[in-house]
């Protein structure tokens, strides 16, 4: 088989890079599972959290926590906290580039200069450290303290650490959640099924309703 197979980009960056950690880490994953059988079901999340948290993360946004969850079922809250924290840890850190390289193509370059976009980068700015904590621990959408801490030049370090903070107990809450409550299987099956159900005839239909770009002022007449 040509070496040049192995290289060839997979679909688009951010599908690229998640599907090849996803794949390095199923393979690590099997190795570790021979060697250490106990191993399993921490494998098995891991795994199965990486998707979840990259370019399917829109259209299944209630697939992480299921997840946790389920694994939490069999093995104890904290390393079921530890390992998801360090799969999103590792999935944001590939989202942050990801979306720091496609808010710097032609096409998105002017979408810091919006009124709205500009407001949130203010408000984002007075309290950078907190606002990304707040968003982390909270179920508002992520992607929006991502976006306004690499427009406003946050770095990345802190970023990190802030997300850290925020999501250690978010993810530990619904560790020990699932660890007392013990939620059926088919439940948390369908409500990640439900989820997606819902979330893709919303994206169509943002799709559908988003306004064509502004032709440039630029141009000439």
């Amino acid at each position: 088989m040509s070496r040049s197979i192995w290289l060839r980009p997979i679909g688009g960056r951010h599908w690229d890079l998640i599907l090849r950690v996803t794949g390095l880490a199923g393979l690590v994953g099997i190795a570790l599972v021979l060697l250490v059988p106990g191993s399993a079901v921490l494998v098995w999340f891991a795994v199965m959290s990486l998707p979840a948290n990259g370019p399917l993360s829109p259209l299944i946004p209630a697939a992480f926590e299921p997840l946790i969850m389920e694994a939490a079922k069999y093995e104890h809250p904290l390393a079921v906290t530890a390992v998801g924290l360090a799969v999103y840890m590792l999935t944001e850190y590939v989202n942050w580039y990801i979306y720091a390289w496609a808010l710097s193509r032609e096409r998105l370059a002017g979408v810091g200069n919006g009124r709205w976009v500009r407001w949130g980068i203010d408000r984002f700015s007075r309290a950078p450290f907190t606002t990304t904590v707040v968003f982390a621990f909270t179920p508002l959408p992520f992607w929006v303290a991502r976006c306004l801490a690499i427009l406003n030049g946050y770095p990345i370090g802190r970023f990190m650490l802030a997300t850290a903070v925020g999501r250690f107990p978010r993810i530990l809450i619904y560790a020990w959640l699932g660890a007392v409550l013990r939620v059926p299987t088919v439940v948390l099956a369908a409500v990640l099924v439900g989820s997606l159900l819902l979330a893709v005839p919303w994206q169509r239909w943002r799709k559908a309703t988003r306004p064509e770009p502004a032709a440039s002022s630029t141009a000439a007449p």
